[in-house]
């Protein structure tokens, strides 16, 4: 081979890159590379002056079993590229014809619910076609109305209610910034202002913010200097220090709820009024995820009132209020129908010492918006309201026959790994709600346990 030879390769474009040659009806014949290197022809195979399969014209040329060799895994990666593209191809075009007919399903639906179920919402809201329509989702433009409607106002919210509420949970706030600031660790005045729809104003000294106060049916100007402890709880202070601390990790990655998000100081409100008007139940983690649910498909005063219903209802009480009667009937009841269901798997977490205390209290706190993905736990919360407590159980054994392989091998630390790492696990939601629709459980027994 001579040295020029690799310059005169490179000047061959009109060659394949692969040396491939045509036959007469046109089609590509791949080279028979164990002839050319027999024959002593691999130099005359046409490499791309771009792929660094040849040397630098001021090395040594390569020998024919290197060109033989290097062509041969050019080739292989150009094959394996080529293949993983089409596979990309072919996913995204299956995800946007399942989108597609998503949005399809979703629009007839909206319909469905605006013109028939909603107007007859106490004669229909029990029947087996609501809860056939509900199975892939509410539309997102009625999903506030009917997670509304479900879950009821039997504690009669008002607007006047959420608004001394309110009140109250910014004289708290400001009681928790006066605390923080003896620390030097206080919020900027602008951030206390922020988190309130109640007006403000400042003191005459242009320095400390006021907030009106609805106390004994009279306004009452009171600035921080003014606030004691007959005026806020110590209680709720702490409480809230302790939302704004949460709110940072409530759906970190939709950047909404954190400070400077767009629905930051609404979350602030809502929990903050909330913890005022239950001072027996207080914040409990978890409410922060429970609110920003209810504000991602619902204004602030429906927020509270659905926050303030939903916790009072009796399976969320009773894990809200650490009720030491009701939540070991959960528990045990979550255990029994592991092990009638998933008997291998109850026997195993039995042998580890891993029971339904370990997992069920967490995604009950949350209703399972911490552990799944957004439009998962969205459509899980939909079918939640619509058929009721059943469904989390039905929910949660889906969670374990969906990781059924990863914990039937796993010890006691991997099975808590699994349970805390959830969110950041990937899962299909045709293939999670399959496995809920394969699980069949009977209400009656279901309230048998609970007895």
């Amino acid at each position: 081979m001579t040295s020029n030879q690799p310059q005169q390769q490179q000047q061959q474009s009109s060659a394949s890159i692969s040396g491939s040659s045509s036959n007469s009806s046109g089609n590509l014949v791949e080279p028979n590379y164990q002839e050319m290197l027999i024959n002593g022809t691999v130099e005359k195979m046409i490499l791309n002056p771009n792929s660094l399969l040849d040397r630098p014209s001021q090395l040594p040329p390569k020998s024919q079993e290197e060109i033989l060799k290097h062509q041969r895994e050019y080739e292989e990666i150009q094959k394996k590229a080529k293949k993983t593209l089409e596979k990309e191809a072919k996913e995204k075009e299956k995800v946007d014809k399942e989108r597609k007919e998503k949005e399809k399903l979703l629009i007839e639906a909206r319909k469905i619910w605006e013109e028939e179920i909603i107007p007859s919402w106490d004669k229909k809201r029990d029947t087996k076609r609501i809860k056939e329509i509900s199975w892939r989702g509410l539309p997102p433009a009625v999903r506030g109305k009917i997670w509304r409607l479900s879950i009821g106002n039997d504690l009669r919210i008002t607007q006047d209610l959420f608004n001394i509420s309110l009140g109250h949970a910014n004289n708290a706030l400001l009681a928790f910034n006066k605390t923080s600031s003896s620390r030097k660790s206080s919020p900027k005045s602008s951030d206390i202002a922020s988190t309130s729809s109640t007006p403000s104003t400042m003191t005459p000294n242009g320095k400390t913010p006021l907030v009106n106060v609805k106390k004994n049916n009279s306004n009452l100007n009171l600035s921080a200097d003014d606030i004691d402890a007959d005026d806020v709880l110590g209680l709720e202070s702490t409480s809230l220090g302790m939302i704004l601390q949460d709110i940072q990790d409530t759906f970190p990655s939709l950047l909404i709820f954190q400070k400077g998000g767009p629905l930051h100081s609404d979350l602030i409100d809502v929990l903050g009024a909330y913890i005022c008007n239950r001072p027996d139940i207080g914040y409990v983690p978890g409410m922060t995820f429970l609110g920003a649910m209810f504000l991602l498909n619902m204004e602030k005063y429906d927020a509270f009132q659905c926050l303030s219903n939903h916790i009072n209802k009796n399976c969320y009480r009773a894990f809200f209020r650490h009720d030491l009667q009701g939540i070991p009937k959960y528990l045990n009841a979550m255990d029994g129908t592991v092990e009638a269901l998933l008997p291998k798997l109850h026997k195993h977490f039995k042998s580890i010492g891993i029971s339904a205390k370990h997992y069920l209290v967490d995604w009950i706190t949350t209703l399972f918006s911490k552990a799944l993905p957004l439009d998962i736990s969205t459509r899980v919360w939909d079918l939640v309201f619509i058929e009721g407590e059943v469904f989390i159980f039905r929910t949660s054994l889906a969670i374990l026959r969906y990781f059924i392989t990863d914990l039937d091998g796993a010890n006691y630390d991997e099975c808590i790994d699994l349970f805390t790492r959830l969110p950041q696990r990937r899962i299909n939601e045709n293939q999670f709600f399959d496995e809920i629709a394969a699980i069949v459980l009977d209400q009656k027994k279901v309230l048998a346990l609970l007895s």
